[in-house]
């Protein structure tokens, strides 16, 4: 992780100095601003472009990493990815130390947001996934030196530090979930390890597959019956302030393991399938965060969790099956298991009457089809709370689009047999709105989020801000929204 320090000797020898269109203001002594104007001469480096150039200063080798932002800045991931850049290129060179510059301007908070952006980015490239290997990376702790001004101090303050560092460790647990083998995360070790994981001034109910079953919650128990790893259904309750009746409900998607069911997925789609359980682990971080962070506001995340396999008593196309709500199903296809287990744990939620409900899942195939691996989907009943949800997303530099939910696509999920069937009749359109459409009859009035985080989940390649594997998407922006409801 990253450790702040304030400073005001700048004895570092490792600079990072992000440049503006402005040219170079920053002044660190005679030697050093002399031989970095020498090089923005000497060497023309291109707006995002970051270069180590070293210098002698007083007998001693330094290095001068600078930073070229572009005149124009359309979207703050941009921070995120340079200082991810930034990071790869420190850890190649072994430093453990270095002195980092604001963004554009050392009194404007403004710029500290930039800064807190890049620092940020930094922290994505942190993470290293090597659980499983026998010789394991010993990453060092980086020290980042800020100049000693009183207003960057109090713009990271200790209070401020802190929740970073919770935020991340938050979100590295999500990012080592969604990274571990199936063999090894199931529904039952998901619900132990949230256990051992979370604070203990939150409330953990884990409802086993009796429990389910004797709940009515059976498009969760159908899902998972097929495997000898039952289902679970997990419930985290937050409550930071018994003064208020507000209260939030998150639903996280939990399939450890996603063979597609009858309708077994085709090679080329399969091999990431432990990935399927993403949405479930961004919302056990979250409400890790959440709890210890303090927030002054009450939470509860429900988390449904099965394995999609193939046995003796998988469920089968053309099964009906009575959800938690009384709504029949009829299955067409076992691969479309996600919105099932949701439906379910949405229904549950509805009836603990929350303010609004966001959920977040790996749905659709179609949404990565139409969005690709940098954009989420999102479905919203209530405008208000999309508009809101989308400025903590757009700040913090994480791409979502919103898709609509059509009402003419509705009579597509009509059963003749059922209420509902769980795919469209036309199977080739609109895969990610039908997803959608079908968990909004399980919503009744309630504000309303859906996430299909199908494509930013899990990086096959290496991605400028998440690298590869897990990557955590969403959850610092469900946190920071989540804290501007904070009960003053």
């Amino acid at each position: 992780m990253i450790k702040i320090i304030f400073e005001k000797s700048k004895k570092i020898q490792n600079y990072i100095i992000p440049l503006t269109k402005a040219g170079y203001t920053v002044n660190i002594n005679r030697n050093l601003d002399k031989a970095i104007k020498n090089i923005l001469k000497s060497d023309q480096i291109e707006g995002g472009e970051v270069k180590k150039f070293s210098v002698f200063n007083n007998n001693r080798l330094e290095n001068i990493f600078i930073v070229s932002l572009p005149e124009k800045i359309d979207n703050n991931s941009f921070f995120l990815e340079l200082g991810h850049k930034v990071m790869k290129l420190i850890d190649k060179n072994g430093i453990d130390s270095i002195f980092l510059f604001p963004i554009e301007g050392r009194n404007n908070v403004k710029s500290f947001y930039k800064t807190e952006l890049f620092l940020e980015g930094m922290l994505f490239a942190c993470y290293n996934f090597d659980v499983y290997k026998s010789k394991r990376d010993e990453r060092k702790e980086l020290s980042v030196y800020l100049e000693d001004k009183v207003k960057l101090k109090n713009y990271f303050n200790s209070e401020k530090i802190g929740e970073i560092n919770a935020l991340y460790k938050s979100i590295f647990l999500a990012r080592d979930l969604i990274n571990m083998p199936p063999n090894d995360l199931t529904p039952q070790r998901f619900c132990e390890i949230a256990t051992n994981e979370l604070n203990k001034n939150l409330k953990i109910k884990i409802f086993d597959e009796f429990n389910i079953k004797e709940l009515g919650m059976n498009l969760l128990y159908t899902v998972g019956k097929g495997s000898e790893n039952r289902p679970r259904f997990l419930v985290i309750e937050y409550l930071g302030d018994e003064s208020t009746n507000k209260k939030y409900a998150f639903v996280g998607k939990g399939v450890t393991f996603d063979s597609g069911g009858t309708n077994l997925k085709p090679t080329g789609s399969i091999e990431t399938m432990k990935s399927d359980m993403s949405g479930a682990a961004n919302m056990l971080a979250l409400a890790k965060v959440v709890s210890e962070s303090g927030l002054k506001l009450n939470a509860t995340f429900y988390i449904p969790l099965a394995e999609n396999t193939i046995g003796q008593t998988a469920y089968r196309p053309g099964d009906i099956v009575k959800s938690y709500s009384g709504k029949t199903v009829e299955i067409l296809n076992t691969d479309a298991e996600g919105r099932l287990i949701l439906a379910d744990a949405i229904s549950f939620a509805v009836k603990d009457k929350p303010d609004f409900i966001i959920d977040m899942a790996t749905l659709t195939g179609a949404c990565v089809v139409a969005l690709g691996s940098d954009i989420a989907g999102c479905f919203s009943n209530n405008d208000n709370i999309y508009e809101e949800v989308y400025r903590y997303f757009r700040e913090n530099g994480e791409h979502i689009v919103r898709l609509p939910l059509h009402k003419n696509y509705r009579e597509r999920l009509k059963s003749k047999n059922a209420d509902l069937q769980n795919i469209s009749k036309k199977r080739t359109e609109a895969g990610a709105i039908m997803g959608a459409l079908f968990l909004e009859n399980f919503v009744e009035d309630t504000p309303w989020i859906h996430f299909d985080i199908a494509g930013t989940a899990f990086m096959e390649d290496n991605h400028p801000v998440y690298g590869e594997g897990g990557s955590g998407f969403g959850i610092r922006s469900l946190y920071r929204f989540l804290k501007s409801k904070e009960i003053m």
